[in-house]
């Protein structure tokens, strides 16, 4: 991998690209994946040599699982701009997600070189050594990023899984005690804490956090899963603490059995910890409160700090805003040029690199050949097969589960959205159909899939009057559709119209 040595220079200016690029990140900053989508490829289309367009399209493209197409996103932004410090970071994670770790590692190192206090690119190698077993290594990472930002949630995260891999549990509970302070309804977090509390023996408030992390998270199987084996091996055995019951005799286990037995159970679970959960928000997450204001009060247009303070809501001092600004500089959120005088500062148009929040927690590389077990889908595409094959075969409370994962990565897919309408339909709940399909309509009005959801729905619930008025609604958009016309015939028939 060659590093160019020049940086190439992105001004402030904003021409019609960087406006579609703003545009793009104010669509993605929201989690609207698929306008944000749009917004990079009309850039890219205006200005194929435009790196930051290509980094921040790798980047929704990773969010959804696609890692061979973000990868040649990533790669050509890199092409474009040889030092551009956040692709190469975004490569090496992908590179680790496509377990080529020599790769990433390679990725990782590089982007360190040319700034060693890129906090994400810590954070990351970090992952990269803990998912190759090297857990006092990848600790030696995390505290490197953690000094850099001693509020970063994902490396504290990260930092707790490799200590409790390493049985180091007080350590461990104390880390993700902090993480929870500032993010109490994490329900990953909760899960940490309750596998670092087995390792203390403490089971009754181990099942306390696993409990708390399925409540925060229903569709967090590994905790309720976790919960039920905990709840097992207790009913089994001696709980520490507890008076032995005298009414029926059990087989004994020895307390410091439960552990190993728990801990065999779970290493059989698949993980699906990957996918990070709003992981479009990483860009400032870490801010403190005065960052956050001041970065709310930075657009993509250029302004000078004093008219950044004038729009801003709450008092702040000249010096509590420099030291501000220096901030958003250094963690790459914004850019400052200076003309004669005066300093201009705006959002930057790079995205940034993305960070992986958690490590891992059970299937670390061991060397070994591992027993297979049944995939589950982990990206976007495989979701929604997946669920297109449950509620193929009639399984549709399956299939609602599968779709709102799905919806959690993109949540504004078209037809992903009329699927899920679809197998509400087929339970009889026209009512969350309706919910389902009015997301779609709130931003495409005229969506045919959306119409001929509804409509099919009620004509099938034999719910004349409303499938009339979609089919109606239908040939409004599509004259002469003849499938409409012909379903709202018998609309008007059953009406006695």
């Amino acid at each position: 991998m060659v590093i160019e040595s020049v940086c190439m220079a992105r001004p402030l200016s904003k021409s019609g690209t960087s406006k579609m690029i703003a545009k793009g990140n104010d669509h993605y900053r929201k989690g609207e994946l698929g306008p944000a989508m749009q917004c990079y490829n009309n850039a890219i289309k205006a200005d194929p040599d435009n790196p930051v367009a290509w980094n921040n399209k790798g980047l929704i493209l990773t969010i959804v699982g696609k890692y061979k197409e973000a990868l040649e996103c990533h790669m050509k932004a890199l092409e474009l701009d040889g030092v551009y410090i956040d692709a190469i970071s975004n490569i090496g994670m992908i590179y680790a997600k496509m377990k080529k770790y020599d790769d990433a590692m390679e990725y990782y190192d590089a982007a360190l070189e040319l700034r060693s206090d890129h906090e994400a690119a810590w954070n990351n190698k970090g992952n990269l050594l803990a998912k190759m077993d090297k857990h006092e290594e990848s600790l030696e990472c995390y505290r490197k990023a953690l000094e850099i930002d001693p509020g970063y949630v994902a490396a504290m995260n990260n930092m707790a899984v490799s200590l409790t891999h390493m049985k180091r549990y007080d350590e461990a509970i104390e880390l993700i005690d902090q993480v929870l302070h500032e993010r109490p309804t994490f329900a990953e977090a909760w899960y940490i804490k309750g596998k670092a509390l087995i390792g203390q023996k403490e089971f009754g408030k181990a099942i306390v956090c696993f409990e708390r992390a399925h409540r925060l998270n229903p569709d967090f199987h590994k905790a309720e899963k976790a919960l039920n084996i905990l709840k097992q091996r207790l009913a089994e055995g001696d709980e520490p603490g507890k008076k032995k019951s005298k009414k029926k005799k059990k087989k004994k286990v020895k307390p410091e059995e439960i552990e190993e037995k728990i801990e065999a159970d779970l290493q059989e679970l698949s993980t699906e910890m990957e996918i990070i959960e709003s992981e479009y928000d990483h860009m400032s997450e870490h801010l403190n409160e005065n960052q956050q204001i001041i970065f709310e009060a930075i657009d993509d247009d250029p302004a000078t700090k004093a008219e950044i303070k004038k729009k801003m809501d709450k008092s702040i001092s000249d010096s509590a805003i420099q030291r501000g600004l220096k901030a958003l500089e250094d963690k790459g959120l914004v850019t400052k040029e200076k003309k004669g005088r005066f300093a201009y500062y705006a959002r930057t148009e790079t995205l940034g690199a993305l960070d992986e929040e958690i490590v891992d927690l059970d299937e670390v590389e061991k060397g070994k050949k591992k027993k297979k077990q049944m995939a589950k889908p982990k990206d976007f595409t495989g979701m929604v097969n997946e669920a297109k094959k449950l509620a193929g075969k009639g399984r549709h409370d399956e299939a609602l589960k599968m779709f709102k994962k799905a919806l959690k990565i993109n949540p504004y897919d078209e037809m992903t959205l009329c699927l899920k309408a679809q197998s509400h339909i087929e339970m009889g709940d026209m009512g969350k159909a309706i919910s389902a399909v009015s997301e779609v309509l709130r931003t495409k009005p005229e969506s045919l899939p959306a119409w001929f959801t509804l409509a099919n729905g009620s004509f099938q619930l034999k719910q004349w009057r409303d499938a009339a008025d979609c089919f109606r609604k239908i040939l409004e958009i599509s004259p002469g559709n003849a499938d409409a016309e012909e379903k709202l015939d018998t609309c008007l028939k059953e009406m006695g119209e």
